[in-house]
């Protein structure tokens, strides 16, 4: 079996920064977190592409990671603060992020094709600039002139379980997304099928995240065991015939669970805690996406024989998020919708 280079090696070096950006946004800086996020993610992009050598991209890697440390938590935590709309409020960022990873990558590649890198990461530094734009005409809530809710500590039922489910949903996925392309490279697949495999899951999660959208008051619990319970079919599907028509079929019903799963999740664990420690929340939550990322990949691969050995204890990592989930039903869901009927009530 040949060493496959992407498996990631050191720990990212922003999650430690993301429980900086937690308390921050708690005390009323998420508008500016997301503001310097996003005009640091310009200037890595221009740090690449005025690049002629490897310590500008290595300074650029950096500032990105410092970027996406600031913005997307405080960005998470600004949809959980919105009432008795953050619920629809974190659907609709979710929504945002399903539709950014597909027409990302379109616009780009397309860029590439008719020009250069320097088109693609102007264009880049233009989004950037946007999103600085529209952070800045942002307006937090001032949940911080409310008297702070009694009770409902930090790592509550629903925030750790749902934090826990989203760490071995995310190793298994993540190590998926290392290991098929290279036992489809190793196989002597083309790379068509591959991409097709990838895009196709990219579509069915956009299309889950606005059928939640189009529901009017979805249940978060049901949503989340439903995308459970596709992914689960999904990756085992997977696991069980990783080539040809069978794997297409496999990333539609994966990547519709992916969909419901996400949202779902965000919604139980950061309405699961007071509004004034949601910052603290989403950092944690955040990284714990980061932590299954970086752990997934090597220990499944260090435990397997191979690529294919892989694929299947990654779909076995996916299957842990239903017992989780279960234990939510069990342990915490009535408090999660008692917050949120309070702050429906507080409209």
């Amino acid at each position: 079996m040949k060493e496959h280079k992407s498996i990631p090696t050191t720990i990212k070096k922003d999650t430690a920064l993301r429980l900086v950006v937690g308390l921050l946004s708690d005390k009323g800086y998420a508008k500016i977190l997301m503001v310097f996020g996003s005009i640091l993610g310009s200037i890595a992009c221009l740090l690449y592409m005025v690049s002629n050598s490897l310590e500008p991209i290595y300074i650029g890697r950096l500032v990105h990671g410092v970027s996406v440390a600031l913005f997307i938590p405080a960005s998470l935590y600004s949809a959980s603060i919105s009432g008795g709309m953050a619920s629809r409020a974190i659907l609709w960022r979710s929504l945002m992020w399903g539709l950014g990873s597909i027409v990302g990558p379109s616009v780009f590649g397309a860029a590439l094709s008719i020009g250069s890198w320097g088109l693609v990461y102007t264009l880049a530094i233009v989004f950037s600039i946007a999103s600085a734009g529209i952070s800045i005409s942002y307006r937090l809530p001032r949940i911080y002139a409310k008297p702070r809710e009694k009770g409902g500590g930090l790592l509550s039922a629903p925030f750790t379980l749902a934090s826990v489910s989203l760490f071995f949903y995310v190793a298994g996925y993540q190590s998926i997304s290392y290991f098929l392309p290279a036992l489809h490279e190793v196989r002597g697949l083309s790379a068509f099928e591959t991409a097709m495999f990838f895009t196709l899951m990219a579509i069915t999660s956009l299309a889950s995240r606005l059928a939640l959208i189009a529901v009017r008051e979805p249940e978060p619990w049901a949503t989340a065991i439903t995308g459970s319970m596709a992914s689960i079919a999904g990756y085992m599907l997977i696991a069980s015939n990783p080539e040809g028509s069978i794997a297409i079929i496999s990333a539609a019903i994966a990547g519709a669970g992916m969909g419901l799963l996400f949202p779902s999740l965000q919604i139980i664990s950061l309405l699961g805690v007071p509004e004034h420690k949601r910052g603290a929340a989403s950092s944690i939550y955040t990284a714990m996406f980061d932590l299954g990322a970086l752990v997934g990949p090597p220990t499944i691969i260090t435990i397997s024989g191979g690529y294919r050995n892989a694929i299947e204890i990654s779909a076995i990592a996916v299957t842990i998020t239903a017992p989780l989930i279960l234990a939510i039903k069990l342990i915490g869901s009535q408090k999660t919708r008692d917050m949120s009927r309070a702050s429906i009530e507080e409209r």
